[in-house]
């Protein structure tokens, strides 16, 4: 059953990247729109397939494992305590992502173009929708699939590899440089956040508050100043000015990062101990009414029956994922 519900996701996976590659192309030549597409109508679609892509997929996985929504995403509340460590949490990781963004663009310049896309897009579109589509829409629905959908499909393998793989979807799904090196870290901590707290709602939150930081800052700062952007467009002169920027030495970009890596990573460290330790003073050992099911039905008498079962699918589960992350190497290499 196990290797089942692996191989199930790692194939829904990979129809949710056929469904966000064939979209824009299909909108495209429904309506006509020729070129890029832009401003609000680019946040409209990517709000959209998220929404119909992940919930549905989401509904699916629930259909097929003859499974209820609720007891596959773990959604249930959380103490007022959680959600105040989950904004110092979130507040730490935004900290940190800074210096992991300063790395990257040294590392990667690349990522400098990413990151002033990123902008053009916020810039040319409405507050409101800019809120629903980048905060909410994703905070929900990405968490019920990649934290919902894959941590449920892959429960019961060793804890290390599970987290390694979930990261590594969840970052390169996002498809740019830039996104993917930071989602690594995000990932990670959004995982942590979803384990300390026992349910979605946890991850979702922090998901939604880190968002909204990135959101409402860029707002602010392209209220201010749009540098790079002329009309809606990049401005390439910027890019090459902001590239000679980034020419500092590597050590001075470790040295400057390190501050942000230092102070976001303690208040990350801090605030997701907290979170564990409320979590543990919490525990409730009492059976649930899914462990008194299995053991009524002699669980572990079937145990060796299941795992033979398993063994024989252990190569075909992954050769989705495989697939998957050869799609996405070339996907990227394309794009630039």
């Amino acid at each position: 059953m196990k290797s089942k519900k692996i191989l199930l996701a790692n194939t829904l996976l990979l129809l949710a990247l056929l469904i966000f590659i064939l979209v824009p192309s299909i909108v495209n030549s429904l309506f006509s729109l020729g070129g890029d597409i832009k401003g609000d109508l680019s946040l409209l679609i990517s709000g959209g397939t998220t929404v119909i892509t992940f919930g549905g997929i989401a509904l699916l996985y629930c259909i097929i494992t003859k499974r209820e929504f609720s007891k596959v995403m773990v959604i249930k509340k959380i103490s007022l305590k959680q959600v105040f460590l989950i904004m110092l949490v979130s507040f730490g990781t935004y900290i940190f992502a800074v210096g992991v963004n300063s790395v990257s663009m040294k590392l990667f310049p690349v990522a400098i173009k990413d990151g002033m896309e990123i902008s053009r897009l916020l810039s040319s579109s409405t507050t409101l929708l800019g809120l629903i589509v980048v905060v909410l829409v994703p905070a929900f629905f990405e968490e019920v699939f990649f934290r919902g959908v894959l941590l449920d499909a892959y429960e019961g393998i060793n804890i290390k590899i599970k987290y390694f793989i979930l990261i590594l979807i969840f970052a390169t799904f996002h498809g740019n440089v830039m996104q993917i090196i930071y989602v690594m870290f995000l990932g990670f901590v959004l995982l942590k956040v979803r384990e300390y707290t026992g349910s979605l709602v946890g991850s979702m939150t922090l998901h939604a508050l880190n968002n909204g930081i990135s959101f409402t800052l860029s707002k602010v700062a392209m209220s201010i100043s749009t540098p790079g952007i002329k009309d809606g467009l990049i401005d390439p002169k910027q890019i090459e000015a902001t590239a000679e920027a980034m020419n500092s030495s590597f050590l001075v970009v470790i040295l400057r990062s390190s501050i942000f890596f230092i102070i976001g990573g303690y208040i990350l460290y801090i605030n997701l101990r907290k979170l564990r330790d409320y979590k543990e003073s919490k525990v409730d050992i009492r059976l649930s009414e899914e462990d008194v099911e299995l053991i009524g039905k002699g669980y572990t008498s079937i145990y060796s029956e299941i795992k033979a079962k398993d063994k024989n699918m252990d190569k075909k589960k992954y050769i989705p994922l495989v697939i998957y992350f050869v799609s996405i190497t070339v996907l990227v290499i394309l794009r630039y």
